[in-house]
């Protein structure tokens, strides 16, 4: 997931360099495009930084004057007013050139907001904050979560799952119990929203298929019965929601779609877990 997120988010800052769609010399009081996110499972972060200035954004040598970078980043927790000072490295990126990359070491909360802000040596500050999705503390209906225990290869059953208080998932798994052998089922950013949360379809019929796969059985074999279900899902923070659920860098790229940076460009997010499990109730 991590990989994928900074795919994305590297993908947006490259189209948004080299389609022109800021202007160095009229920039606005914008100083820097930075891209990067909080994860809650995490207690190391990395933020990717690029200064919007007369130099090209690509360092293709550590000698050239766009290697160096006039800037200091911090994060604060807003809750506690703890601060972190995230240490600076020019990494290698995959298409061979140089970028600023800053680290923070740090385990974040659910529910507290981070404010991340880059400092020029003349105090001005570029700043973004991020909240960790927090969850209710309600819980879905388990009638509504009910799943046969014994799934035929062959049937079409599906079953639609509803996770009140998720805005915007990322990634949605169901991790089934079958006797104490487990089996992970992706399901990505399917569904859609509702008022008041997510709703995503099961198809008991694709994850039994699945199963036998994983446990190495045919068609012919009987799963074993399903114990319990767990659904997992890494959910991004509220303000992280692209315009209808498109994550498109071509579309993301452009100014204004998506970004919360003061003074600058890009995004800066933050990343939650929701775990829930159920138990299959013996007949």
């Amino acid at each position: 997931m991590r990989s994928a997120l900074w795919t994305l988010l590297l993908a947006v800052v490259l189209v948004s360099c080299d389609t022109g769609t800021f202007d160095p010399f009229d920039n606005g009081e914008r100083y820097f495009t930075l891209y990067g996110f909080l994860d809650e499972r995490e207690s190391a972060h990395t933020l990717r930084v690029i200064p919007i200035s007369r130099f090209a954004a690509e360092i293709e040598d550590p000698s050239v004057p766009q290697a160096s970078i006039d800037g200091v980043v911090t994060s604060t927790d807003l809750r506690t007013g703890q601060v972190t000072l995230w240490s600076h490295r020019l990494d290698r990126m995959d298409d061979g050139t140089l970028g600023h990359v800053f680290r923070g070491r740090f385990q974040v909360r659910a529910g507290r907001t981070y404010r991340l802000e880059i400092t020029r040596n003349d105090g001005t500050v570029t700043a973004a904050e991020t909240t960790i999705p927090r969850f209710p503390v309600t819980r879905p209906d388990p009638d509504t979560l009910f799943f046969p225990y014994e799934v035929s290869p062959d049937s079409a059953l599906t079953q639609e799952v509803h996770l009140p208080g998720i805005v915007s998932p990322w990634e949605i798994y169901l991790d089934y119990d079958l006797q104490g052998q487990l089996v992970r089922v992706p399901y990505g950013r399917s569904g859609w929203r509702t008022a008041d949360g997510w709703k995503f379809t099961v198809s008991l019929r694709d994850d039994a298929a699945q199963m036998r796969s994983v446990l190495g059985l045919t068609a012919d074999d009987t799963l074993p019965l399903v114990h319990a279900i767990t659904v997992s899902i890494r959910a991004l923070d509220d303000a992280w929601d692209p315009p209808q659920g498109n994550f498109d860098p071509e579309a993301l790229a452009q100014p204004g779609v998506l970004s919360n940076v003061e003074k600058g460009y890009g995004f800066w997010g933050g990343i939650g877990t929701y775990i829930y499990t159920w138990t299959v109730p013996a007949r």
